[in-house]
């Protein structure tokens, strides 16, 4: 599929918004050449040919993007700048995924490729759609969208942090209110509490990706590179910061509590192997009784004792209560 975007000129109160409308492209339709920016969703052979004629590159097929070389990630050719950026699909599933998706900028038209459908690419087109951008070129066109892309990530960020938080506060009530919680429980937490850290883990390494991406596509092609980025770009930079910040935190937070969860799982199986003990503890005595006078032997001589039976009765049951009532004593149980 070929979706094409173009601008519409639409005045505010500054005067200065632009509307940016999409159009999927027909098979055999001829791209109109105000086209600012080119979004190939699973495109085919012939797609991929007409994209490419329009903006004068070569893109990048599947098979390329998916063993695409670290160093290839991020080049620029005659002006034209080649990034390709790890983007979080599917954020909000028990399986969240990493996809690149590659981001082709020249000087009059960007081009995206994608295999995937993150949710940021449809947010960014209907707000584009609704209230514009500040701008009217293919520049605006990335910032905006990698804007969207990183709104985005932070969103998924707060909603596991409410979901960490949440889990956090059942935990530790749950292990106030029973002395036992049920093993169950802890392994249906554990598997939640290993998927937000999956998820928040994921979200870090996109936006490490997509800080990558901003720094050389504000640097490319400027005669010093090492320059700080400035205006909208700059203002993400310091955003992706903050984020990664919070996702270590976050991380952090997840590996406490599993910690804490595996803690509690070690204190409940020893409450059940100090229970075993104390049962050892208390049958042994009697069992050891109960065997010696068991033994058939002819000469012992509480065989022909008529209070045999309630003195071996006796203490047997002296046996078992004396160590409960002293392990009751140094308040080991």
């Amino acid at each position: 599929m070929m979706l094409i975007h173009g601008f519409e000129p639409r005045r505010d109160a500054a005067g200065d918004m632009v509307k940016l409308v999409e159009h999927q492209l027909a098979p055999k339709e001829a791209m109109p050449g105000d086209t600012v920016w080119v979004d190939l969703v699973e495109p085919t052979r012939e797609e991929q040919q007409a994209a490419e004629t329009f903006a004068g590159i070569d893109l990048p097929t599947p098979e390329e993007m998916d063993e695409i070389e670290p160093s290839e990630l991020l080049y620029a050719d005659n002006g034209t700048r080649y990034m390709t950026a790890r983007i979080l699909c599917q954020s909000k599933t028990h399986r969240p995924k990493l996809a690149n998706i590659s981001f082709i900028l020249t000087s009059k038209v960007l081009v995206t490729v994608r295999y995937d459908d993150p949710k940021p690419f449809e947010t960014f087109c209907q707000h584009a759609q609704r209230v514009g951008l500040n701008g009217a070129d293919a520049e605006a066109v990335f910032v905006g969208l990698i804007d969207a892309i990183v709104a985005r990530a932070a969103e998924v960020l707060r909603l596991a942090g409410d979901h960490v938080d949440a889990l956090s506060e059942s935990i530790f009530q749950r292990a106030v209110e029973r002395d036992r919680p049920r093993t169950d429980e802890y392994q249906q937490t554990l598997t939640t509490l290993g998927r937000e850290g999956a998820r928040v883990s994921k979200a870090r390494e996109s936006m490490v990706s997509i800080e990558l991406m901003l720094r050389f596509a504000s640097s490319a092609g400027h005669e010093k590179e090492k320059e700080e980025p400035q205006g909208h770009i700059a203002t993400m930079l310091r955003d992706i910061g903050s984020l990664e910040t919070h996702t270590e935190y976050l991380l952090g937070k997840v590996q406490f509590l599993l910690d804490a969860i595996l803690g509690l799982v070690n204190l409940t199986q020893n409450d059940i192997i100090k229970i075993l003990s104390v049962i050892a503890v208390v049958f042994t005595p009697p069992t050891f009784f109960a065997s010696m006078y068991g033994m058939n032997f002819k000469n012992m001589p509480e065989y022909d004792w008529s209070l045999g039976y309630p003195y071996v009765l006796t203490l047997m049951f002296l046996s078992a209560v004396l160590p409960y009532l002293f392990f009751r004593w140094k308040k080991w149980l």
